[in-house]
């Protein structure tokens, strides 16, 4: 065996190794890619749920969506403060729907509860005044855009009020059991 065999075999191993460690690293990006969408479905169930207990915890709140009244002023800023939060969320979600973290069905699920929030004429006012203030300008446009197609969801919140309205009827959940 001459110096050039041996250095053909080495050639040979170093592309093999080359190859291997490039499948290595895509195996690798694989897993990391998993994990980046993994923990974005994390947060944003986290936040789903952070905004049900703010609204299961908060009456003031609740009343600010269901009433045609207008709220007190520390209620107002209950919403706003609410509204604002929610909103984040929407546009960090579409940031990672733009990034290619989270694909469009996902996104759009969890989008959609931009109508329910948005949905009353005292809502559409905040996002039309002072919400979108401080929110990336496309996420605007596209929110404003996904709104003209969207009717008002009073309706949705009258029902669940009066699915609040029958609570008593149905009896507590011991009763139940």
């Amino acid at each position: 065996m001459t110096l050039s065999d041996l250095g053909s075999i080495a050639n040979l191993l170093s592309a093999i190794a080359v190859l291997a460690t490039l499948v290595y690293l895509a195996v690798q990006v694989e897993q990391s890619n998993r994990l980046a969408r993994s923990q974005s479905r994390q947060r944003m169930i986290e936040q789903t749920q952070q905004e049900l207990y703010q609204w299961i915890d908060n009456p003031d709140l609740r009343e600010a969506f269901l009433s045609t009244k207008t709220p007190s002023p520390e209620t107002q800023s209950k919403m706003h403060f609410f509204l604002i939060s929610a909103m984040r969320q929407r546009e960090w979600e579409w940031f990672q729907y733009k990034d290619g973290i989270i694909n469009k069905a996902v996104y759009e699920a969890y989008h959609g509860v931009i109508a329910l929030h948005l949905g009353i004429p005292r809502t559409r006012k905040w996002w039309q005044t002072v919400g979108r203030m401080g929110f990336n300008s496309t996420f605007v446009s596209e929110v404003d855009a996904f709104l003209q197609g969207q009717p008002l969801t009073e309706k949705y919140y009258e029902d669940i009020r009066c699915f609040d309205a029958l609570a008593p009827e149905r009896g507590s959940v011991s009763e139940v059991s």
